[in-house]
């Protein structure tokens, strides 16, 4: 079925029919038959908030002429940069003007005086909202960018990285003054030049710089950064800057972010710096969530993609670069386009001997999807809209030229080129009586002018009125037993224990009567995988390397890479590879269960797993008594009687809420689905230490037989929303502890794997 939305609700008539009458007057407006143009209707019944100017009201659409005779060598094209630094000067000035006859209550959006925020700026690229932004700021008007640029790309990144440079080797001569020639820090060349004749004063910034060094050592990046921050005043510096705004918000965007990174990935000082430099490498992935902010909120002028603004509205709308060419530099090497010649089918042409005629093809989408934007653009307004149009280089095979001075239908194939012979024949006369014919016919809705020269005045903001400020009163009730809670905080006795993936270390409460008194055992010196360095760092490093790890992959030398890349990263020695790599052969090598030799993590391809899956239950109110009668009546054969009695000692305040958590990883064999959890625990330097008594009491100990019981709780609910006829006892295989560095299948099963099935 084909549906059409007949009825505009967005802008007003006039505007309606303007622009109908634009994309009407077209041969195939949209290029293709397929795609035919429909005329839009005004919703009936509504009342439109037209832009007033002392009462009366304009045409809605307002074309504005640039004459090329009047700038540039009769007779010619003006050049693209020469046209975007005149057009972006004088939609600055129209913005500026109009704003100021809203503020002096002459200028009305129905019955609101017209503000910056009412006001949006459409581009095809970020460039040229730049462009447009250093317009306005030049004028003095706030603006927004609204954009899909990476934080990383940003210049306050490449600063960032220079810093953190200096700051990691505070000895450096090199990097110290690049950290200290950036804008964060403000040490201009002079003054730079000047330290190197100055003992004393460089001595004092190697001083700073080392103090930041020792810092971020001892306390993490984040308490570095903000002391760097208070005590350079790098964000009043950059503020003082004219986008300065935009400068902070990046800045402490970037901070957020590797403050995140750090704490997720345990990265000290130099991890920390190698994943910043990775991510500012062109060539890494950029995630959506490392775009840029907004850096307002408040009343400003929006600088807005057109792709980005498809399906907002915006009272008043300037369309100022909607002149990009439809031609294909024929240098490029490649073309993609929809092979009309078979069925549309799509073809990537690398240089085949049709290429000239598959450009015609190329070239031709392109035009379509140019005219496609502009009907975008023109149609985001709710009251106004500005376009600019004139003989600019290269804008021959722009959709403005394809529309505005089409004779009749295209009788030849290349409508690309047939756009770009009719359009470069007209003087700047002709463009301009073209437009006079379209603007004639349409009964006072499409405003025709000359593009304004002169430079608008720099624009004042009313002073913000000085409010002030209150503490609102909350008179609410805050059920204190209500929380997000997770195995931490049931364990801990921390009831907002943030609960981050499970990496080993949890600080458990001391919940014997009385210590045990032992002989003590002489403990032998730890070797291979017994001797890597134990701790949170290595159980978070362990734990990356396996979520990351393909197990059937043959090619060791994959493996070997990922684990050289991991000990870089996380900063261990390199020495440890060849200990690393065997140990992982081993774990993936041992049957899961005794007398299964089929069943081995081997064997789980990517597809069959699910790696760090986060998980969200609904929690009736717990404590620790309940949680005692609970295991004391339904805990299976494999606990010891002790156990519930230990759980009722716990620490924690009653709850409800949520639990919440992360399981390793989920995996599916054979249809059923299966838990596993790695556990790095050091329990003793011989294989012995590993054995299914010592794991029983790490299990218990650690409290981890109430972890996998949340797990199975967590994993059960999950399956039966997402697998068919799910039934527990059919799908659920059970839950395995790994721990890493007690496993040998040269010893059987017996060792590291603790396995269970609630």
């Amino acid at each position: 079925s084909r549906y059409t939305l007949g009825e505009n609700w967005r802008s007003e008539p006039d505007l309606i029919a303007a622009i109908n009458a634009i994309f009407a007057r077209a041969d195939r407006p949209f290029v293709y038959d397929e795609i035919p143009f429909q005329p839009a209707a005004p919703a009936a019944n509504r009342d439109p908030e037209s832009l007033r100017v002392d009462g009366q009201m304009d045409p809605p659409l307002q074309l504005w002429f640039l004459d090329a005779s009047k700038v540039g060598e009769h007779g010619k094209t003006i050049t693209k940069t020469q046209a975007r630094e005149l057009i972006r000067r004088a939609v600055a000035t129209e913005i500026s003007r109009v704003i100021n006859l809203g503020r002096d209550n002459r200028a009305f959006m129905g019955k609101t005086p017209l503000r910056e925020g009412d006001i949006a700026v459409l581009v095809r690229t970020n460039f040229e909202a730049r462009l447009m932004q250093e317009a306005l700021s030049s004028l003095g008007i706030p603006s927004v960018l609204y954009t899909t640029e990476n934080l990383f790309d940003s210049h306050e990144a490449l600063e960032m990285e220079r810093v953190l440079a200096g700051i990691c080797e505070p000895n450096n001569e090199r990097l110290l003054k690049g950290a200290m020639a950036t804008d964060m820090m403000g040490v201009s060349g002079e003054e730079l030049d000047g330290l190197m004749k100055d003992e004393t004063g460089w001595e004092r910034w190697l001083v700073k710089f080392k103090r930041y060094h020792d810092l971020w050592d001892e306390h993490g990046f984040i308490q570095m950064f903000r002391y760097l921050l208070f005590e350079e005043k790098v964000l009043a510096r950059l503020m003082s800057l004219p986008d300065g705004e935009r400068r902070n918000t990046n800045l402490l965007h970037l901070s957020e972010v590797l403050h995140q990174i750090s704490t997720e990935r345990r990265l000290g000082m130099t991890g920390l710096f190698k994943w910043l430099s990775e991510q500012r490498d062109s060539n890494a992935p950029r995630l959506e969530e490392h775009q840029l902010r907004l850096e307002s909120d408040e009343n400003a002028v929006k600088l807005v993609t057109i792709h980005k603004s498809k399906g907002l509205e915006y009272p008043v709308v300037f369309c100022p670069f909607v002149w990009a060419a439809s031609r294909i530099d024929k240098k490029k090497d490649s073309l993609t386009f929809h092979d009309e010649l078979d069925n549309r089918r799509l073809t990537l042409d690398l240089g085949s001997p049709d290429m000239d005629e598959n450009r015609v093809f190329a070239e031709k989408e392109q035009l379509a999807e140019n005219l496609r934007l502009l009907y975008v653009a023109l149609t985001r307004a709710r009251s106004r809209c500005y376009l600019v149009w004139g003989r600019f280089k290269d804008a021959e095979t722009s959709a403005p030229a394809y529309l505005f001075h089409q004779k009749g239908s295209w009788e030849r194939e290349d409508v690309v080129g047939a756009t770009e012979e009719r359009f470069k024949g007209l003087s700047d006369e002709g463009v301009l009586t073209e437009l006079k014919m379209i603007a004639d016919k349409v009964h006072g809705t499409i405003g025709l002018s000359e593009m304004p020269m002169e430079t608008g005045e720099k624009y004042s903001p009313l002073p913000s009125s000085k409010v002030p400020l209150t503490c609102r009163k909350f008179s609410g009730n805050i059920d204190r037993q209500w929380h997000i809670s997770s195995f931490s905080s049931l364990v801990s006795g921390q009831p907002h224990s943030a609960e981050l993936a499970d990496r080993d270390t949890i600080s458990l409460p001391d919940l014997s009567s009385q210590k045990d008194l032992e002989e003590p055992v002489i403990q032998e010196e730890p070797s291979g995988i017994f001797s890597f360095p134990r701790g949170t760092k290595a159980g978070t490093f362990l734990h990356d390397i396996f979520e990351h790890l393909d197990f059937v992959q043959k090619d060791t030398s994959l493996m070997k890479k990922l684990v050289a890349d991991k000990l870089s990263e996380y900063g261990f020695e390199p020495t440890w590879q060849e200990t690393l790599c065997d140990m992982i052969q081993k774990v993936l090598s041992v049957p899961l269960d005794p007398g299964r030799s089929d069943f081995t993590l081997s064997r789980i391809q990517n597809k069959d797993r699910l790696n760090e899956l986060e998980f969200y239950f609904p929690l009736k109110s717990i404590s620790p008594k309940k949680l005692n009668s609970i295991f004391a009546k339904y805990a299976g054969p494999g606990l010891s009687a002790d156990f519930p009695e230990r759980i009722g000692r716990l620490d924690f305040t009653p709850v409800r809420g949520f639990m919440k958590g992360f399981m390793d990883m989920v995996f599916q064999f054979q249809n059923r689905f299966y838990v596993l959890d790695w556990k790095s625990n050091f329990l003793g330097s011989r294989l012995e230490d590993y054995g299914q008594e010592a794991l029983a009491a790490a299990m218990k100990d650690e409290f981890y037989i109430i972890q996998y019981h949340i797990y199975t709780v967590a994993l059960n609910q999950y399956l039966e929303l997402r697998v068919p006829g799910y039934n527990y006892e059919t799908h659920f295989g059970g839950v395995y502890y790994i721990f890493l560095r007690g496993v040998d299948p040269d010893r059987g099963t017996d060792f590291g794997i603790y396995r269970e099935r609630p």
